[in-house]
């Protein structure tokens, strides 16, 4: 919990109130993962808040994402919706909003004709980086609460929790 001379939020509130209520849990831990929760949906909206300023929807920037950092730039759609995490049927409408609006094209696969490839268009790597950068501002300002080496430490402890739990072979 908060030390004595460091002001509360309303998690610590939360938490201090439901301490008879769940004694087996520890408050620490409660307070921790729902700061994360917080802090997680806070990015989220802020990331969808830039993306539609810029005419997309967070499902298409993260598409658009995927395409930029696949090899050549280019993935097939059954891939991208793999990795997306997406039906075909919703990856299909997912696509046709972005290449009615020009900022992907599909094609089919020369080596499976049953395989469609998609790729970023100039104008959608253009719309991607405004976004990236767009969004990167807004984040740069949240943290800008932090000094340097809290951020630093910030870092150093997420990212012993997410190795804690990380299959190795995504390393």
């Amino acid at each position: 919990m908060a030390p004595p001379t460091a002001r509360k939020d309303a998690i610590d509130r939360f938490v201090e109130s439901s301490l008879d209520l769940f004694p087996g849990v520890d408050p620490e831990t409660e307070a921790s993962v729902d700061r994360i929760h917080m802090l997680s949906k806070h990015i989220k909206r802020s990331t969808e808040g830039v993306v539609a300023r810029l005419g997309l929807n967070s499902g298409e920037y993260y598409a658009l994402l995927k395409l930029r950092v696949a090899p050549n730039q280019q993935m097939s759609a059954g891939d991208l919706a793999e990795l997306l995490d997406l039906s075909t049927g919703a990856m299909t409408n997912r696509l046709d909003g972005l290449e009615e609006r020009g900022l992907i094209t599909r094609e089919r696969a020369t080596t499976d004709r049953r395989s469609v490839l998609v790729s970023m268009t100039p104008k959608g790597q253009e719309v991607l980086v405004n976004a990236v950068e767009a969004g990167g501002k807004e984040e740069q300002a949240l943290f800008s609460t932090l000094s340097e080496a809290q951020h630093r430490q910030l870092n150093t402890l997420l990212r012993t929790l997410v190795l804690s739990f990380q299959d190795p072979d995504d390393c």
